[in-house]
């Protein structure tokens, strides 16, 4: 049977992206429906059951989405492209099958034209081709048509600027045609509808009609046209059957409001005291307790999560937006997009699929797949996905931080180390490719080597390391974030660089990190346990020079000692160690005091750092932090698992742990973190300050006193959480502490 319709469903759908960068703009959907679903419907609703489409964008997609089109009640087929050919040259495709009038849609338009009554005005006038149309008020966009009195087209042009405009009158991509138009279709190239074939077929003086429609029509093309297709079709305004209200399977909690046009699908989740007006809620789409989404749509599986609030906007599937976060009109996440927590975006930013706002970013910028990805920040990095984010990232390093001697390292076998100095070296750095070692290796080696700067590589995150060979403050790389989102970095090679393999990387460490004049015997045994084998080369080489005659090592779950020894277990990283014997291991606070009270037998100092507890003032009275040799190597010892072990193993010539540990200050410290929003950080951090009596101001958050104890409150640099840490010296006072500054805090957020 002869094919009476034709629905073209090729086009790629560019400014729609990223709505359309992982699906053909023909299936994004309408109210659950794919848009070509609806052409389908209104094809069947006139009598025409055996329809074609023409395929090129994602073909496969539509054929899985359609089939044969047997949930419609047609019969589809299928014309592929293998390359475009044109809106006319793509339904010369199906000639074969077209040989009684036939009708064209776009699959992306929605329409509720009578199509019988215009098949019936096509008929009578005896035409070739007749274009349906629709009266606008901004025809730019679109054909305008000229027509004279008995309805024939006189003049057609294709998207005109506003000197050409001519009429109100607009090509709608509804045509009914004979099949003598494909005597007017050239073979080659890629004839257009619009563009080509109707101004000839004018110019041959050929009967071409024009039949204006009362029905509805909307052009699917951008977002802002997608968004008012939801709502017409929720309104009425479209006579087009379609899933209506709220799924039986959907669950809305009853403390949800739902004002305006809402639609809500099967399985979705409408959380308590969430908001939802004029929304469109897709299936299995998640709206948290407190979210706000108005005048948008969430595709399959998105989700909103506590307190965000989206306007204006579409969530592609499986698109994410985090706690709080600020999602405004014109935005777009593509598939599996992610707003971080608190993020805000500005108007008209878009998240192509897969990317990423980092938490509590303000992005003004779209970003854009193969351009930028903003990272996730954690204390432990930048999470790099891609090797675009990556390169990004060292070259603002350059600009932000003006480094031009840099040293990278790696965990291990990292490929990222390399893409890393290839990028230094691109942005005209002079880079020392270090090879494996420890993140606290890499900063000894800067501080010793009086170097710009580090960058270590762990997996896919990428640490970036100031002079002093510690991690950057967050205010850099906020400033790195910015700079490569703004495309500030200079752009690769055009400056001088260069790459060279740095040897003798454990020397220089062990050079710096070792205790001076410890080179005498040590005659008491020492145990080193970890599973990194080069740690355990490292420790006993170390442990060696320092005199210590018996060494052992072995992995972390054979950590047995003999009689006499004292064992260190050192994890991976090599950022902590613990040291225990037979009777005892001390605690982290009984480590950490010992480790303060050996560095003040030898440096005569001790600082106020993060990290080092407020019982620390019962060995010496803690200085301000300085820019002191002194200060940077208390900072290091903090956070070097290895130099501790160092320090402690000489310690051990003055006698055993149990020894050298008697008279320490009694501290137990603990930590409890409070979910807060960075906008709510800096008032609730003012607020205990001036709730408090003289707060002590640190350079991480506050530390308020008690008489027996005292409290540190510190914001997170990356999470929205702000950390109570507690210490006193009973445990219980401690929890008691821990608890009370605990509530505070969360009473001061709501």
């Amino acid at each position: 049977m002869a094919i009476q319709a034709i629905i073209m469903a090729g086009g790629e759908g560019v400014r729609l992206r990223p709505l359309t960068s992982h699906l053909p703009k023909p299936l994004c959907p309408l109210l659950g429906e794919p848009v070509m679903g609806y052409a389908l419907k209104l094809l069947k609703a006139h009598g025409v059951t055996e329809i074609g489409a023409t395929l090129w964008y994602q073909p496969q997609k539509i054929r899985r989405a359609f089939r044969k089109g047997e949930e419609y009640g047609v019969r589809l087929r299928y014309f592929e492209e293998r390359e475009p050919l044109g809106t006319a040259g793509s339904v010369k495709l199906a000639k074969k099958q077209l040989t009684d009038t036939f009708f064209v849609l776009s699959g992306d338009g929605l329409t509720d034209c009578d199509l019988t009554a215009a098949l019936q005005f096509h008929r009578q006038k005896k035409a070739l081709a007749t274009l349906v149309l629709k009266r606008v008020s901004v025809p730019l966009p679109y054909g305008v048509v000229l027509t004279d009195g008995d309805s024939r087209v006189t003049r057609f042009i294709e998207k005109p600027d506003w000197k050409k405009v001519f009429s109100n009158l607009v090509n709608t991509g509804v045509y009914i045609l004979e099949p003598d138009i494909f005597d007017y279709i050239p073979d080659a190239g890629t004839p257009d509808f619009g563009k080509d074939i109707f101004p000839a077929l004018l110019s041959g003086g050929l009967p071409v009609y024009g039949y204006e429609t009362e029905g509805y029509w909307c052009d699917v093309g951008d977002q802002k046209a997608y968004l008012q297709a939801q709502m017409d079709l929720l309104s009425g305004k479209v006579a087009l059957p379609h899933a209506e209200g709220i799924s039986k399977t959907a669950q809305v909690h009853g403390s949800a409001k739902l004002e305006g046009l809402c639609w809500v699908g099967e399985k979705a989740v409408i959380g308590p005291g969430a908001y939802l007006r004029d929304a469109v809620i897709g299936p299995g789409a998640y709206a948290g307790p407190g979210a706000v989404i108005e005048r948008s749509c969430l595709w399959e599986d998105a989700v909103v999560q506590d307190k965000a609030r989206v306007q204006g906007s579409v969530l592609c599937d499986g698109a994410s937006v985090r706690a709080g976060a600020e999602i405004p009109d014109g935005c777009a996440l593509g598939q599996r997009a992610v707003a971080g927590a608190y993020a805000t975006l500005r108007p008209g930013v878009k998240i192509w699929p897969h990317f990423r706002a980092a938490p509590g970013a303000v992005v003004d910028q779209s970003i854009v797949s193969g351009d930028w990805n903003a990272p996730e920040w954690t204390d432990r990095g930048a999470v790099c996905e891609t090797a675009e984010c990556a390169c990004g990232l060292c070259a603002a390093f350059v600009k932000v931080s003006g480094a031009s001697r840099i040293m990278t390292g790696c965990s291990g076998s990292s490929s990222m180390e390399a893409i890393a100095a290839g990028a230094l070296s691109a942005a005209g750095a002079r880079v020392q490719s270090g090879g494996k070692m420890t993140r606290p290796m890499l900063g000894a080696l800067i501080r010793a080597l009086r170097l710009d700067g580090g960058v270590y590589a762990n997996g896919q995150l990428l640490l970036f390391l100031d002079r002093n060979g510690f991690p950057l403050p967050a205010k850099q790389t906020a400033a790195m974030n910015t700079c490569v989102s703004r495309q500030e970095a200079p752009p690769a090679f055009s400056l001088p660089g260069s790459i060279s393999r740095f040897q003798g990387a454990e020397e220089v460490y062990l050079a710096q990190t070792l205790p001076p004049d410890s080179f005498t015997p040590l005659f008491a045994p020492v145990a080193v346990f970890s599973d990194s084998e080069f740690l355990c080369r490292l420790a006993q080489e170390g442990l060696r020079r320092m005199g210590v005659r018996d060494v052992s090592t072995g992995r972390l779950n054979e950590a047995q000692l003999k009689n006499s020894e004292t064992g260190f277990l050192l994890p991976g990283d090599g950022e902590s160690v613990t040291a225990f014997t037979l009777n005892r291991a001390l605690s982290p606070e009984q480590k950490t005091l010992l480790l303060l009270a050996l560095f003040y037998q030898r440096t005569g100092k001790l600082f106020d750092l993060p990290g080092v507890p407020r019982a620390a003032d019962g060995i010496a009275p803690l200085g301000l932090p300085d820019e002191s040799r002194e200060c940077a190597a208390l900072r290091a010892l903090l956070s070097d698992g290895m130099a501790a072990l160092f320090l402690l193993a000489d310690g051990l010539r003055q006698g055993p742990l149990e020894l050298l540990t008697r008279g320490l200050p009694e501290t137990h410290i603990l930590t409890r973190d409070i979910p807060c929003a960075p906008k709510d950080k800096g008032r609730v951090l003012h607020a205990l300050c001036t709730g408090t009596a003289l707060p002590r101001v640190l350079g991480e958050g506050v530390r308020i006193s008690h008489e027996n104890g005292c409290a540190t409150i510190v914001p997170d640099a990356h999470k929205s959480l702000v950390r109570v840490m507690s210490e006193a010296a009973s445990s219980e006072f401690a929890e008691e502490l821990c608890h009370l500054y605990a509530e505070k805090i969360k009473s001061l957020i709501q």
